[in-house]
């Protein structure tokens, strides 16, 4: 039974809500401000918050973030007016979706059973146990928190966004290097950084930045074997750009690079905290046994879960946060349109058959090399994937993967 709280603090769209969802869910609650709504999320567990995007008094920000502080399991939607853009990006870091309150229901029901259906997995006791086992998470640079306190303000300018960028030199110059990329082919270069973040837009920016915080913010144990770490950022880099070939538009590219990039990190996390549990379940999934399964019994849930639940506690956008979690989720319905953790499954997929082509290649030139190369370690799910034909045809992605595979031939 799901229970969703929306919360408006005008009564005439109060009212409109009411009249437009309250048979939709089992259970739906309507409240007039965010005080009332905390109110009644202490009382009783409330599995969504849907609440306008500007809400007087607390102000959704700050009420989104409260709601996330004490009631992790509870999914945040924001509803702002059509064109708010500036409502929409004080929202998003705390915010698992904005929509448009014009969305109507079926898009809006459509997201809260996502939503609450991820939370479900992020959200579980086992997780919960896990991250108090590992204790505090690693602090966020300053540049993000800046970032993130200025969309918050309403009159906060791209000159602004671009300023706190500067100030950060490795940021400031992955942006650049971002903007200038073959995601985007750009017919002349951008040097000046108020044009990157306008062209970027300050969503993709914010998770970028974010991507690279939470990628640098965990260094593996040193009981790992030699060279763990440089193949654990090869292969995550070998998704990153197979995952960015099978999807068309050059934003879509960017977003898949970086959830490909990002679909090792709670591999990373458990590198850094956990050594041996790690190599036992590499032993394991070497062995035959299921990377969920494996996993499930050395950590008590899998490195997709722990990787979404870390990108979710640091606010990184929804659609990474879902592709990361769900990365090992095989559809088998119907044909469909392919999702991002189904770009990133088959990118991982593909990655994986290339680092065991180049390692079968380089074991016949020499004999005498070790089977307990890093390789061995690093991402053991990947190299145990079945993807034919026939599951890559049913989300839309067989002919991408072709294209890809012709491109590699072409470059040999």
């Amino acid at each position: 039974m799901v229970a969703v709280l929306f919360v408006e603090d005008d009564a005439a769209c109060l009212r409109a809500l009411k009249e437009t969802y309250s048979s939709c869910a089992e259970e739906t609650l309507f409240v007039r401000d965010a005080g009332a709504a905390l109110d009644t999320m202490a009382e009783r567990q409330v599995d969504a918050v849907v609440a306008s995007a500007r809400l007087c008094g607390l102000g959704t920000p700050s009420f989104l973030r409260l709601t996330k502080q004490h009631y992790p399991r509870t999914a945040r939607i924001a509803l702002s007016n059509p064109g708010d853009r500036a409502a929409m990006l004080r929202t998003a870091p705390v915010a698992n979706q904005c929509l448009s309150r014009t969305c109507g229901p079926e898009v809006l029901w459509r997201v809260v059973e996502r939503t609450t259906a991820l939370h479900g997995k992020l959200f579980s006791e086992a997780t919960e146990k896990l991250a108090a086992e590992v204790g505090t998470l690693p602090s966020l640079p300053a540049s993000l928190i800046a970032l993130d306190a200025a969309l918050s303000n309403d009159e906060c300018s791209l000159a602004q966004i671009a300023d706190i960028v500067a100030r950060d030199v490795a940021m400031a110059a992955k942006v650049l290097q971002l903007v200038n990329s073959p995601f985007f082919g750009l017919r002349s270069e951008i040097r000046d950084l108020r044009q990157a973040v306008a062209y970027l837009g300050i969503e993709t920016l914010r998770d970028f930045a974010l991507a690279g915080a939470v990628f640098r913010a965990f260094t593996p144990s040193s009981l790992l074997p030699d060279g763990w770490l440089e193949s654990f950022n090869a292969h995550a880099l070998a998704v990153a750009d197979a995952s960015a070939h099978l999807v068309r538009t050059s934003l879509a590219q960017c977003e898949a690079s970086m959830a490909g990039m990002l679909h090792g990190i709670g591999e990373l996390v458990v590198a850094e905290r956990s050594p041996n549990k790690l190599l036992a379940i590499g032993v394991e999934v070497a062995a035959g046994a299921s990377p969920d399964d494996a996993e499930t019994r050395h950590i008590g849930t899998t490195y997709p879960i722990i990787g979404g639940y870390l990108l979710s506690e640091f606010g990184m956008g929804y659609p990474i946060v879902e592709a990361v979690t769900c990365q090992r989720d095989l559809w088998e319905g119907a044909p469909r349109d392919p999702e991002l953790a189904d770009v990133v499954r088959v990118g991982d997929y593909l990655a994986a058959q290339e680092r065991m082509a180049a390692r079968y290649e380089e074991e016949f030139v020499n004999l005498a090399l070790q089977a307990t190369s890093p390789d061995d370690w690093v991402c053991p799910s990947s190299q145990v994937l079945e993807l034919d034909e026939a599951a890559q045809e049913r989300v839309g992605l067989l002919g991408a993967v072709r294209v890809y595979r012709q491109g590699l031939v072409g470059m040999r």
